[in-house]
């Protein structure tokens, strides 16, 4: 509990403020069309991160709190980085750090859209804590296990969210022009990229999961449960990027209702329900085979409501040029 509370005081309590504002000037920039700058911004933060963590874990004898503060410090010169950046494409960008320029016009918009989103973290983090209380009813072992394999699985779902972040412009600046067609391209070709990269991941984590865990943890009982749990969990990762991609196309294309009905249904009223209730009838391994079965029961379901959403906007152009031609 110690560990966690000091953790939780430098990043979220402290750094909690940083690490948001970098995320938006990130993104922001990102959709002004400088995906350079903003990419180099979110690893500035990251590299930065690596160099003080053992300086004050090791060094400096701080341990876990190190860690955290490490964190709080990349994020802050992250947002120093993006602030360097806005400063010198002054007049270039729409995007303006100037107060008076600060107004609630958009917020309905902004909510509206971005909903999906904060549904998909909030649901994911229950997801995660109903995982965790399940777990520890096997003992510490499962617990640990699991947390280390939750953390090497988020490295291919990075790589897809950050798919999901480079396309998501091309899909608004399309769908907003009306040509539907390049932007089902730019979606279908995301898709295939994210489920090619991540059979990669699932055929290196199903081949060297022993090796990879050890590498996180050397208590010999934890990782080799850990190493049966990569390969279970790293089935879902292709069907999890599709269904993700999917959710920020609807969000690109400005249908939030539709991204956060998806979002709900699979965290909400699939996944944790299913969790219970596999633990119940499989036990420890049930809740680790449970993604994979939500992802399964989501894909259609994503999938028909974006053809549809696609459908429809065509059948709506079709209309108009009808129109267009009976007037003319």
């Amino acid at each position: 509990m110690e560990y966690a509370r000091s953790y939780l005081n430098w990043v979220v309590v402290i750094g909690g403020v940083p690490t948001m504002v970098s995320l938006s000037l990130g993104h922001l920039l990102r959709s002004e069309g400088y995906a350079r700058p903003a990419s180099i911004g979110m690893m500035f933060g990251g590299i930065l991160n690596v160099i003080p963590d053992p300086i004050l874990i090791f060094i400096f004898q701080m341990g876990v709190a190190g860690a955290a503060v490490a964190t709080a410090f990349s994020n802050t010169m992250s947002v120093v980085f993006f602030i360097i950046q806005y400063l010198r494409l002054k007049g270039q960008a729409s995007v303006s750090l100037n107060p008076r320029y600060f107004t609630f016009r958009y917020v309905k918009q902004i909510f509206s859209v971005g909903l999906a989103s904060a549904f998909a973290t909030t649901l994911g983090n229950v997801s995660n804590m109903v995982i965790v209380k399940l777990a520890a009813g096997y003992g510490d072992i499962p617990v640990a296990a699991y947390g280390v394999v939750k953390k090497i699985d988020q490295l291919p779902l990075n790589v897809s969210m950050g798919l999901c972040q480079g396309f998501m412009p091309l899909v608004g600046y399309n769908y907003a022009s009306g040509n539907y067609k390049r932007m089902r391209k730019i979606s279908v070709f995301s898709w295939k990229t994210a489920a090619v990269m991540s059979a990669c991941f699932v055929a290196c984590f199903a081949v060297f999961a022993p090796e990879i865990l050890v590498l996180f943890i050397r208590e010999e009982q934890t990782a080799a449960l850990g190493a049966v749990f990569l390969r279970i969990a790293c089935l879902a990762v292709p069907l999890t990027s599709i269904n993700f991609l999917i959710s920020y196309t609807l969000q690109a294309m400005g249908k939030g209702t539709q991204s956060a009905a998806l979002t709900f249904s699979r965290q909400g009223l699939v996944n944790i329900p299913l969790l219970i209730l596999l633990n119940q009838i499989f036990g420890l391994y049930g809740m680790i085979w449970t993604q994979l079965v939500t992802e399964l029961i989501m894909l259609p379901i994503s999938l028909g409501m974006y053809w549809a959403t696609f459908r429809k906007l065509r059948s709506h152009v079709t209309a108009a040029d009808f129109h267009r031609k009976q007037i003319g």
